[in-house]
C-alpha cells in the first residue's frame, strides 16, 4: 500500500530542558533525532512521500539535514493545527501520521499497520499498559481503571486522507481540544478506530531519560 508518511516536528520539546528543539539532539554517530525518524519511512518502498511539518524558527538549521525528497511544512500553535497544516500537502490517499521523536519505530511495526489499514479507514500503533492507572482530581484518588482494557497510544497513526482531513475541519470548527489523530475520528464521526499491537521499543523522546 502506497502511502505519505505526515512527521510532526514542530514542537519545542520544553521538557527535554536543551534550550533548542529535542529533535535536533545529535545521537553518538552525529545523527539528529529527527534525521533516524525520517530515514524509518526512507527506506520503505510503499511511502511515497514524505510530509515534514517544522516550525518555521528550526527551517534554516533543518533544511540542510533534509534530502530534496522531503517537504516541509510550518506547524501551527498546537499540534492539531500542525497536523492540518501537514494535511494540505499529502499526495497519497493513505497517510501515516507520525511523532519525529518516535525514532525507533520497526518494520515488523509498520508492515502490521500498514496490512490492518488495507481492511479499514482508520487504525493506529498501541500496546497494553503495564502499570495500574488511577484517576487523580485535586489530589485524590477517584478511580482505579481495569488495566486489562487501557493500551497506550503510539504513533503511527494511519487514515484515509480525505476522510481524516473532513474530520479534522469538524474539530476545527467545533473547537475541540485533542491530543492525538484518533481522537479526532472519535469526536468527529462514527468510524471504528482499530488497534495494532506495537512494540515498547517505539517509544516517544519527551525527557533525557529516554535517551
Amino acid at each position: 500500500m502506497d502511502y505519505t508518511a505526515l512527521i510532526v516536528a514542530a514542537g519545542s520539546g520544553s521538557r527535554m530542558g536543551l534550550g533548542y528543539n529535542k529533535l535536533l539532539f545529535r545521537f553518538d554517530n552525529d545523527e539528529t533525532i529527527i534525521e533516524r525518524t525520517i530515514q524509518i519511512f526512507e527506506k520503505d518502498e510503499r511511502c511515497r512521500q514524505i510530509v515534514v511539518v517544522i516550525s518555521e524558527q528550526d527551517e534554516e538549521i533543518m533544511r540542510p539535514m533534509l534530502k530534496d525528497r522531503v517537504q516541509l511544512v510550518y506547524g501551527g500553535e498546537k499540534r492539531s493545527d500542525s497536523v492540518y497544516n501537514g494535511l494540505s500537502a499529502v499526495e497519497q490517499d493513505t497517510v501515516l501520521i507520525h511523532d519525529g521523536a518516535r525514532p525507533w519505530l520497526s518494520k515488523d511495526s509498520l508492515d502490521a499497520l500498514l496490512a490492518k489499514k488495507a481492511e479499514c479507514r482508520a487504525c493506529l500503533l498501541m500496546t497494553p499498559v503495564k502499570d495500574t492507572i488511577k484517576e487523580v482530581i485535586d489530589g485524590k484518588i477517584v478511580k482505579t481503571h481495569v488495566r486489562s482494557t487501557l493500551m497506550q497510544a503510539q504513533t503511527p497513526q494511519a487514515f484515509d486522507t480525505a476522510f481524516l482531513l473532513s474530520c479534522y475541519r469538524t474539530c476545527m470548527a467545533s473547537g475541540y481540544s485533542v491530543t492525538d489523530d484518533a481522537q479526532v475520528v472519535e469526536l468527529c464521526s462514527d468510524e471504528p478506530i482499530y488497534a495494532v499491537l506495537g512494540s515498547y521499543e517505539n517509544r516517544k523522546i519527551t525527557t533525557k531519560e529516554d535517551l
